[in-house]
């Protein structure tokens, strides 16, 4: 796809990227608080597109450049000036930096948006054109002491567990819903009070207008146990909503950070992970979770038995504590279960995942009988182990339905001799009854919630052991080095993969200028595609010194060090979309040019040109509906989109015909004169005399180096003598 002209697009690579409208604000609070802050960093740390309008989103994008904010209900005229520079959002949302409050009438802002226009304005006209609330801002380490207003550091919350902070962020939600039990347990009293007065008041005295009044009453306080009980129910929602929008992004961050040497189980094993956090969401938004809060008010109905009947009031009290006893001894056995029943769960997990992510091989392996026994092996497994945690279950509900049954029997014999001496009513033994059954009725499940709340709290053990995963980058943006020319250095690298015996490298060395075209070759199992994962940042070396441009690898943000380094690897993944998604996937502002460029480059113009659908083409699942070499050179367009200084392929034509290969080797040409780097992993003559340098490697090192005819010479000369030495040892 070239341009309109006709002519081929230039092969210029991208200088200083500018700053993004949607980060200027959040650059321009950098420069002011001495922040480090790239565009690619910072981009890299939030969802794509983000919003700097909605607040939220906002102090997302300057807690990765290490500021903390929050948005307080105040009009800008209570704004101490200490606490300057603020944000305010006007009513078309566009946000605001509020610098200054010279005088009681004035105010200055700058609209970094705008270029960082600075201005003064009327305070009066200003709160005009804005919405209500200001977004208070602070650099991380002195937020308690500083900057914020006694209620904003108050309520900022902390670093800490990646669970508990969010849900102690909704404190006042957590407050409410107590508030709501409590209440509602106070209304459960209505009922039995209005049966003990209708049997002792009312049907003696045949008191009508009093039935009519304790109806009316009783009618009351149901409607409000209605509202109560929905109120709660909402508001419990509301705090789910919350916590789990928070909590997943972190797990999902730490999933895409996490070190791939770092991840175990890998993909599949981390998705069940992942998933176990929906039995710890369900857990404390369930029903299950209510009847542990109303466990603690069964005081109230204790202490009402007691007032109504006395010493019957011992019953029930008596028979919480065998409940309790009765469901933790189920635990013994039930607690084993949840343990094997998680291991069986991701193991079915894991199963099914790699099944249909390799369907084509295992069809053409005809190996579903294989899958088959697998699955229904796990299968069988994770049956056992519900069936033996229902059989535990029903014991204990059936055991706690007993003590139910049989604390109603003990109250009415005990009732009857008490009505008889005259030291309660019939009404009373029959609102005790109703009581005691009000008492026990948390305790039904227990045994059930007590199972629940331990595979919950086992499924956030393994959550907390993958948030300590090791990641790529912690926290926020520490390092503004961009690579701006492509300058490799490797000294005495050495690297092994976790288990391995051999290493992958061994004392590998090799500088590369920038603009320089090599040609890694060697052996399967020499080190070059290794390499190219150390250079990308993807894997960290044992031991050794790797510069880019310079500067240590370590020292760059990964998101900057791959912008500077593009990496292909051998086998490139396309996902589930169009075209035009997975070629802007790691370039979201490339314009219809920019793609036309990679496309040139990428020798996928023509390709693309004949669609009748063009970028909107949808490739299927993980671009299934292309062939490998299609989606080699979709996926070359895509990193060239994003303009590296220096490329690593990785066999970047071994899916494709020998005329797309000739296009891409005279295209990679022109990108290599135009300044840009290019180190090729290749087998491949054609790609290989495309470098102006040829390395050899072999187990690990380099054992060649030079012009391209000098090392070709070398190889010749090499395997005419080891072809002498075979013909003499026959």
């Amino acid at each position: 796809m070239t341009p309109e002209d006709g002519t081929a697009p230039k092969a210029v690579p991208a200088g200083n990227e500018p700053v993004p409208d949607r980060l200027r604000l959040v650059a321009w609070m950098a420069g002011h608080f001495g922040r480090t802050f790239t565009a690619a960093a910072v981009s890299a740390r939030l969802p794509e597109n983000a919003d700097p309008d909605n607040p939220e989103m906002l102090s997302r994008a300057l807690k990765t450049i290490g500021l903390r904010s929050r948005l307080i209900p105040r009009d800008i005229r209570r704004i101490d000036p200490a606490s300057l520079p603020c944000v305010v959002f006007r009513k078309s949302g566009d946000p605001l930096v509020v610098t200054g409050l010279p005088d009681r009438g004035i105010v200055q802002t700058v609209d970094p948006v705008a270029g960082g226009l600075e201005a003064e304005q009327k305070l009066r006209d200003l709160r005009r054109s804005l919405l209500p609330g200001v977004l208070l801002v602070t650099p991380a380490d002195d937020a308690a002491t500083g900057r914020l207003s006694p209620e904003a550091a108050a309520e900022t919350p902390a670093k800490g567990h990646w669970f508990w902070v969010p849900v102690r962020a909704s404190w006042s939600g957590w407050m409410q819903v107590l508030l709501a039990a409590f209440l509602l347990n106070l209304l459960t009293l209505a009922l039995p009070l209005f049966v003990m007065n209708v049997y002792d008041k009312v049907i003696p005295n045949l008191a009508y207008v009093t039935l009519w009044t304790l109806a009316v009453g009783v009618g009351i306080a149901l409607a409000l146990d209605l509202v109560m009980r929905t109120v709660r129910t909402n508001i419990l929602e509301a705090i789910s909503r919350r916590v789990d929008l928070k909590v997943a992004a972190a797990l999902f961050r730490q999933a895409m950070q996490a070190r791939l040497l770092e991840r175990p189980g890998g993909a599949a094993g981390i998705v069940s992970t992942i998933r176990d956090f929906e039995v710890v969401r369900e857990f404390f938004a369930s029903a299950t979770f209510v009847a542990v809060i109303d466990l603690a008010f069964i005081g109230i109905f204790i202490a009402a038995l007691y007032f109504i009947v006395g010493p019957v009031a011992l019953v029930p009290l008596c028979a919480v504590p065998v409940v309790l006893v009765l469901a933790l001894l189920a635990q013994l056995p039930l607690g084993r279960a949840a343990a094997r029943a998680q291991q069986m769960a991701t193991k079915r997990h894991v199963v099914l995942v790699e099944s249909l992510g390799g369907i084509e091989t295992v069809k053409s392996l005809n190996a579903e009988p294989l899958m088959q026994r697998e699955w229904e092996a796990a299968v069988t497994a994770s049956s056992r182990v519900n069936g033996r945690t229902r059989f535990w279950s029903n014991v204990a509900a059936n055991g706690t339905m007993l003590v139910q049954q049989a604390v109603s029997v003990l109250i009415i014999v005990w009732g009857v001799f008490l009505v008889a001496e005259g030291r309660i009513s019939i009404g009373g033994l029959i609102a005790a009854n109703i009581l005691a059954g009000r008492v026990l009725a948390p305790l039904g499940t227990i045994a059930q919630t007590i199972f629940r709340a331990q595979y919950a709290f086992r499924a956030l053990g393994a959550l907390n052991r993958f948030m300590k995963l090791e990641t790529e980058e912690a926290g926020a943006v520490r390092s503004d080095a961009v690579v701006r020319r492509g300058a490799l250095s490797l000294d005495d690298v050495t690297f092994t993969y976790p288990g391995a015996q051999n290493t992958a490298l061994s004392g590998l060395t090799f500088d590369m200028a920038p603009g320089e075209s090599i040609a890694l070759l060697g052996r399967v199992g020499s080190g070059k595609t290794t390499t190219g994962k150390v250079l990308a940042g993807l894997i960290r070396p044992s031991s050794g010194t790797v510069l880019v441009d310079g500067i240590a690898l370590d020292q760059y943000d990964t998101a900057e060090l791959r912008r500077g380094v593009g990496y292909l690897p051998q086998s490139p993944e396309l996902f589930t979309g169009t075209l035009r998604e997975n070629l802007v996937i790691g370039a979201p502002d490339a314009t219809d040019a920019d793609i036309s460029r990679a496309l040139y480059f990428a020798a996928m113009d023509e390709f693309v040109a004949g669609l009748p659908e063009g970028l909107d083409l949808f490739v299927g699942e993980r671009g299934a509906r292309l062939s490998g070499g299609q989606r080699q050179g979709i996926a070359l367009a895509r990193l060239l989109l994003r303009r590296p200084r220096v490329l690593f392929l990785d066999e970047p034509t071994n899916a494709m015909d020998h005329r797309m290969q000739q296009q891409i080797t005279e295209r990679l040409k022109e990108l290599n004169r135009s300044g840009m780097g290019l180190l090729i992993s290749t087998h491949r003559q054609s790609l290989a005399a495309l470098a102006g340098r040829l390395i050899v490697m072999d187990a690990g090192r380099v054992v060649l180096d030079g012009a391209p005819g000098d090392v070709m010479t070398c190889l010749k000369d090499m395997g005419a003598a080891k072809e002498q030495e075979t013909s003499g040892v026959r």
